[in-house]
């Protein structure tokens, strides 16, 4: 009789322990409760703006290969083909532009420009009016694009790294998606961002995605260039990472009798 009591309660901790920490595991918990009005609010197609350190490609497309040409620095500087009406650069990769500490890049024939600040858009509509009509009569298309905007995902994640976003935009959810998700380890309402502004200065931000309403703070739900999410192990992780090997064969030993105990218990009852 008592190994069948003992036998139910270790049963009935083990269970009581599952459903305990399978609360921990979901994202933005109860989402759906969120006011319409609220989620309209705050929506909006995030814009990374330009800073210190990013890496720049510009290109200037004209009708005519000769107008735009200075303008596209590369290994073969020039080099078109004509599509749409407009002559595109082809053959090579654009030159690069560094944006210094102070926020300018140096352009080709213009010179110094500041970009610092300053969404994709914002840069190109800048370019095109430096060099239109000063330099060249006719109105070009710029496209200006980030070169280096990355974010890293570190911790409890399935697969750890540093991820290059092609679209310029990147949720919090969006970042752990691209390393494979959390583990079941990883501690879900205090997850550690670290951010870099244009001046050097490191900032740290505990967020709880559990939280619903995390989706109402656009600027910490959508990731920066060159942030870093840090996710931490839960007091599950931490312990078992402290248990050497002798527990680990003990406990081993336990489950293997308490398996014995609760099929003779089956058996001879």
């Amino acid at each position: 009789m008592r190994i069948k009591i003992f036998t139910a309660a270790a049963l009935l901790t083990l269970l009581l322990s599952s459903c305990g920490s399978t609360e921990k595991i979901p994202y933005l918990v109860k989402a759906e409760r969120l006011q319409l009005y609220e989620l309209e609010q705050y929506a909006k197609i995030y814009e990374a703006k330009i800073m210190a350190k990013d890496i720049l490609t510009i290109s200037v497309n004209t009708t005519v290969p000769e107008a735009g040409a200075p303008f596209n620095l590369g290994s073969n500087a020039g080099s078109m083909v004509l599509e749409a009406g407009y002559a595109n650069v082809a053959g090579s990769a654009l030159q690069t532009y560094i944006v210094d500490k102070d926020g300018f890049i140096n352009y080709p024939i213009v010179g110094k420009l500041k970009v610092m600040g300053l969404t994709r858009v914002e840069a190109q509509d800048l370019i095109k009016s430096s060099i239109h009509p000063a330099y060249i009569t006719e109105v070009p298309v710029v496209n200006v694009r980030f070169k280096n905007y990355k974010v890293s995902v570190l911790g409890e994640v399935n697969r750890p790294g540093q991820f290059v976003v092609e679209n310029e935009q990147c949720t919090i959810l969006d970042a752990l998606a691209m390393a494979g998700d959390m583990t079941i380890y990883g501690k879900r309402e205090n997850v550690m961002l670290i951010r870099e502004d244009n001046n050097g200065r490191k900032s740290i931000t505990r967020i709880n995605l559990q939280n619903p309403r995390l989706m109402l703070e656009p600027d910490v739900y959508y990731l920066q260039q060159n942030d870093v999410l840090y996710v931490e192990p839960n007091k599950t992780k931490s312990k078992a990472a402290f248990i050497g090997t002798g527990e680990t064969y003990a406990i081993s030993i336990i489950s293997t009798l308490l398996s014995i105990t609760t099929l003779l218990v089956t058996i001879f009852r």
